[in-house]
């Protein structure tokens, strides 16, 4: 992409976007993506291309929901879990009254707002990183994507705000 195609950024993750489109177009380009991948939908790949996507758009989450699925994807890159396992894991902390993603017509609490000033400002990649790789290609720059973003999410927060 030539500097003057981009015209803005996302505002949670800070991706460069090109006229017109958002994070959410990339990430459905993504899946798109996917779709042409061996075995990848539903898929260990899939399951890290949809948390670093979530992870890097935290807005709709609660601080309890994001923790858990941060915790996930580490567990999962360092193979102390199994997509089974997450799952599982998901479910339990879902069940019941518990919410994952905030109502949209709620107020972020103070406790919200302390969680999101600990939030990263700039990452290493991407959905933007992702999407336009090879099919071929897609389980490694997926399996990198989380990697990166799990690695910025455990700096300290103020180096992970600098980027």
């Amino acid at each position: 992409m030539m500097a003057d195609e981009r015209t803005s950024s996302c505002p949670e993750c800070g991706a460069a976007l090109e006229s017109g489109r958002t994070c959410r177009d990339y990430f459905h380009d993504l899946l798109a993506l996917e779709a042409e991948v061996r075995d990848a939908p539903g898929a260990e790949p899939h399951f890290l291309a949809v948390a670093a996507y979530n992870l890097q758009h935290p807005a709709g989450f609660l601080p309890a929901a994001l923790a858990g699925l941060r915790q996930a994807v580490s567990d999962v890159l360092a193979r102390r879990a199994t997509l089974a396992d997450v799952r599982r894991r998901a479910g339990a902390a879902a069940a019941g009254p518990a919410r994952v993603r905030r109502r949209p017509d709620a107020a972020p609490t103070e406790a919200d707002r302390a969680a999101r000033r600990e939030w990263p400002g700039g990452w290493a990649m991407t959905v933007r990183d992702v999407c336009g790789v090879a099919p071929e290609e897609y389980g490694e720059r997926v399996r990198a994507w989380a990697t990166a973003v799990t690695a910025a999410l455990d700096r300290p927060a103020s180096d992970a705000r600098a980027g």
